[in-house]
């Protein structure tokens, strides 16, 4: 840093100072506070509850889902004709004989009259006769409209819906810091209680956050002789293959129609009441949403408070969304999450986050204190949340 340290002693020198003397004896001055700069926040791990939110005793865990009915099919189209085989695939049981179907492009109404199969329908074409019985594309919007069964008719009886089991393994953070008995006893600048206590709370902050970042990046992996288990994150399980909207925006930069059809394509499939309402999102994603904003920043010559527009909450057409900036998440990604659906617990009791003491070493003068939490994740209801990921971070 610029400028000079000198002890002003002036002793009749008309040029100016003596130079430093005496610096060996000088009474040191410290800021009486140690410096710490790290990152070690864990606000997502905050936002959904922490990592005590359920218990659980077993080296799996599960969750049981109902089946995600919808009033819109997705549907493999039909041939024009009488063709009157309609592929769902895996979705003929939630729709019972008697169900009406609107094909919305061709204003076609067919009427559900069996089941070939799990994922075939046999139906009516053009109930109504009001039209002519065209090809239908696969990406035609069909709408159920109903059900109409004739006065006398038997009961019939749907296909049962199906429950579905996903599950997570378990995570063992396990790491320990140690002071020899001289380092425990040495007087330290800048530190208030032992190295030994400065080192394991330091210690409990990392665990925390690594945490919090498996809870978002990790992969679920049963565990094998050479890598222990790991529990599953949201990357995981926030797939189009688990029922989620995601999109891959290829290097290209984020727009706000980019959310707002994940969010329209949420609303479709789950509801606007279950629908996420929370997206978690990283630096350059949060100054690209603020920026779709700027055009109404305005400062008035008689404004001297702060300036610039910055959006926490996005109004949209399908509510209100919270924006959470944070770390955890890759610089080009983001996640559209409903925190109720999203739980992390330890193992039993032993499994609880702790820093533990040990009784003093037999193998040497030292103290030690470990951490050990063994944690899993709940990530349930994934139909109703997004990602959005690999979008430029530069433009």
């Amino acid at each position: 840093m610029a400028g000079t340290i000198v002890t002003e002693r002036v002793a009749g020198i008309p040029s100016g100072f003596p130079s430093e003397i005496d610096s060996t004896v000088k009474v040191r001055f410290v800021a009486p506070l140690l410096v710490n700069m790290s990152e070690r926040s864990a606000d997502l791990l905050k936002y959904i509850g922490g990592p005590e939110s359920f218990q659980f005793t077993n080296t799996t865990i599960e969750w049981v889902e109902d089946d995600v009915w919808s009033r819109r099919l997705t549907h493999s189209g039909l041939a024009a004709g009488t063709t009157t085989s309609l592929t769902v695939t895996g979705a003929s049981h939630r729709y019972p004989i008697g169900t009406i179907l609107l094909n919305v492009p061709d204003v076609e109404y067919v009427r559900v009259t069996g089941h070939t199969d799990a994922d075939t329908l046999v139906i009516a074409r053009d109930i109504n006769a009001s039209v002519t019985e065209g090809a239908w594309g696969s990406t035609d919007e069909v709408l159920v409209v109903g059900l109409a069964m004739d006065e006398n008719d038997d009961y019939v009886f749907r296909p049962t819906s199906i429950f579905s089991l996903p599950y997570n393994r378990p995570q063992v953070f396990q790491s320990g810091v140690q002071a020899s008995f001289r380092r425990l006893e040495t007087a330290l600048y800048g530190l208030r209680g032992s190295d030994l206590d400065t080192q394991g709370a330091n210690l409990v902050l990392e665990m925390f956050v690594g945490m919090e970042d498996g809870l978002v990046q990790l992969p679920r992996f049963d565990g094998s002789a050479a890598v222990p288990s790991m529990m599953g994150g949201l990357k995981f399980y926030i797939t189009a293959a688990n029922g989620a909207q995601v999109t891959n925006l290829s290097s290209a930069a984020l727009v706000r129609s980019d959310i707002d059809t994940e969010l329209q394509d949420l609303f479709y499939t789950v509801g606007a009441d279950k629908m996420a309402k929370t997206m978690v999102i990283g630096g350059w994603g949060k100054r690209k949403i603020s920026s779709f904003f700027s055009a109404a920043e305005r400062l008035g010559p008689q404004v001297s408070g702060p300036a610039g527009v910055v959006v926490d909450k996005l109004n949209t057409d399908f509510g209100v969304i919270d924006i959470m900036l944070h770390t955890a998440v890759q610089q080009n990604e983001l996640y559209l999450i409903n925190k109720d659906s999203i739980q992390m617990g330890h193992h039993g009791k032993l499994g609880r986050p702790q820093l533990r003491m040990l009784p003093p070493s037999t193998v040497g003068p030292r103290s030690q204190k470990v951490f050990y939490a063994d944690v899993s994740a709940i990530v349930s209801g994934v139909q109703a949340e997004a990602r959005i990921h690999t979008f430029s971070t530069t433009s």
